[in-house]
């Protein structure tokens, strides 16, 4: 007994191999806690059996030197919901038999207790009940709440129970525990690796699986945010460049719409006719010149002036002829020049009765028709403009030649022009 102490002193404790820490365990004696895989799944899968009442069970294994408890194994006690009647001797009774059964050699380190729904908290009552019935060096408990995945163990310290920092998952085949778990499955065999996974890694996986699933998601909300934006930024654009094209298009429009009517006003527009003075200075300068003509020639002059003016007459209008045409188109088109002709008023046209010759041969001329030779191109329209200014003098040119169709004129031809 003593070497067995000798040798325990020299030796240092050390970690299984293959161990997953939860928490941050202490490093001080009594203060590592090691469950063993099975154990752990196992006191998990008891308490998610019935939500709703409280589990228990008492935990089995070793203790190293007062360094580390091992749990190795946990037997369900079934003691009902009331913790003052817990761990009555038939209750004790029936956990050693369980133990003697499938953990020969193994000793109780704690127990445990799950109450889904309620935080895992240390009331007076559970603390009266680890001092009476677990009182030992190295006896834990540990206390659990499955539903809100909460779970705390509980090693004595000075003043009673504390929490402890943290403690370690260990893997080994624990043939034991796996034999136990079998019967209270009805029988079912268990293989002895990777059939009872464990819950955190699980819960690992399916946290990480969700953050998978969220990224992803987020990655196609913001891509579809994306394009959206560029769509509406697209209609925009083609929104803003068909209402500046419309502008232009009725402005252009508009411009059009304006130099139509102000041709279409300028071709409508009526020639102006000559005023009443320029018509009086025109029929004086007339008379001055005839005046002066007629006093410088002889009668045989005059005569043969006659003549060639006849002749002349019916090839090619003559400058007086052409000036009395004026004053007879002035007469047509503005009757009150015609008036001042005929019955002149103005001061200036009162001296006419100092030259009764000349007014006669004005008059007579503008009364007698004028020949005119029909030239290449010319229309009875066209004759009609260039002379009187109107189209009205058609009718009055094929009376006077006797004309019936006013189209039917031919070049050379000598026509009268009223």
């Amino acid at each position: 007994m003593e070497r067995i102490e000798r040798r325990d002193t020299k030796e240092e404790w050390r970690l299984p191999k293959n161990v997953r820490q939860i928490g941050e365990p202490g490093s001080g004696p009594g203060q590592r806690i090691l469950i063993e895989d099975y154990v752990y799944t196992y006191l998990h899968q008891m308490a998610e059996k019935n939500l709703t009442c409280i589990r228990t069970a008492v935990l089995v294994g070793r203790t190293e030197r007062d360094a580390a408890v091992y749990i190795q194994g946990a037997v369900e006690a079934d003691m009902g919901q009331e913790p003052k009647k817990w761990f009555s001797h038939e209750d004790w009774s029936e956990i050693f038999r369980e133990i003697s059964t499938w953990f020969e050699g193994q000793e109780v380190v704690g127990w445990y207790m799950a109450n889904p729904g309620f935080p895992p908290v240390l009331t007076e009552e559970l603390k009266e009940l680890h001092r009476r019935h677990f009182s030992k060096s190295g006896q834990v408990f540990f206390q659990t709440d499955v539903l809100d995945k909460e779970e705390i163990f509980y090693i004595k310290g000075a003043g009673g129970l504390i929490p402890a920092g943290g403690y370690y998952i260990y893997y080994e085949k624990n043939a034991p525990m796996q034999e136990y778990m079998s019967r209270k499955k009805g029988g079912a065999g268990i293989e002895p690796e990777g059939i009872l996974k464990d819950h955190a890694a699980v819960r690992f996986r399916n946290v990480m699986q969700e953050k998978r699933e969220q990224s992803a998601q987020k990655k196609a909300l913001a891509f579809l945010y994306t394009s959206c934006m560029f769509l509406v930024l697209v209609i925009m654009v083609i929104g803003v460049t068909l209402v500046n094209n419309y502008d232009r298009m009725t402005n252009m429009e508009h411009a059009l719409h304006q130099i139509s009517e102000s041709l279409e006003n300028e071709q409508d527009a009526p020639e102006e006719p000559l005023s009443q003075d320029s018509l009086e200075a025109a029929m004086e300068e007339e008379n001055r010149l005839a005046s002066a003509g007629e006093a410088a020639q002889t009668p045989g002059e005059q005569e043969d002036q006659g003549e060639e003016a006849a002749s002349e007459g019916a090839q090619e209008p003559s400058q007086e002829a052409q000036q009395q045409e004026s004053a007879q188109e002035q007469q047509e088109t503005s009757p009150e020049v015609q008036e001042s002709v005929e019955q002149p008023e103005s001061p200036d046209t009162e001296e006419a009765p100092e030259e009764p010759q000349t007014q006669e041969v004005v008059s007579q001329a503008v009364k007698e028709p004028e020949r005119y030779r029909v030239q290449k191109g010319d229309t009875l329209l066209e004759i009609s403009r260039s002379r009187y200014g109107t189209d009205e003098m058609v009718a009055k040119i094929c009376e006077i030649n006797g004309l019936e169709d006013g189209d039917k004129i031919y070049v050379g031809e000598t026509i009268l022009l009223p």
